[in-house]
């Protein structure tokens, strides 16, 4: 490791923050999971078991990142999930919430960051781009499906897929 970071105070402190967040967001797909469990949406169940895996995979990049610029990651503590999720409807709602949220943060932290740390956040954006157009198709699904429990049903059962 290198006795000096090679980054700011400032950058290692936006990229804890991102950890936290992405860390936040693995948890809420947890509590959606579960909620989706409860209601019998066994495909949503295992789609946001999936999600926050991959919420995980995105924290330990930034960890890794920062370790490879000389500094070692704060593990946050992460506040309590308090979303109440009483339908297929709250979950992916609260999901493309979460995920714009997301990509508006790494848009911010991209602008106010080195060029190094840019081009990595690169990667965070395109993530993020996708994951809002994703969590947008799927509530443009769910509107189409109306009422019909049927569709519900076929919807659930491709996202479990």
């Amino acid at each position: 490791m290198p006795t000096k970071p090679l980054i700011s105070k400032q950058v290692e402190s936006s990229i804890n923050a991102a950890i936290a967040s992405e860390l936040y967001a693995s948890h809420l797909y947890r509590h959606i999971a579960n909620h989706m469990q409860r209601l019998g949406y066994f495909g949503a169940q295992k789609f946001f078991q999936a999600e926050a895996g991959h919420e995980v995979e995105h924290s330990q990049m930034l960890v890794d990142y920062l370790n490879d610029m000389g500094v070692v990651a704060s593990m946050p503590m992460v506040d309590a999930i308090t979303e109440d999720i009483a339908s297929l409807a709250d979950a992916l709602e609260a999901a493309y919430d979460t995920e714009a949220q997301l990509l508006k943060d790494y848009v911010a932290r991209h602008a106010s960051s080195d060029p190094v740390t840019q081009q990595f956040l690169l990667q965070f954006i395109e993530i993020q781009r996708k994951a809002v157009g994703e969590f947008g198709d799927l509530i443009s699904r769910l509107d189409r499906c109306g009422d019909d429990k049927c569709a519900l049903l076929m919807l659930d059962k491709e996202l479990g897929e």
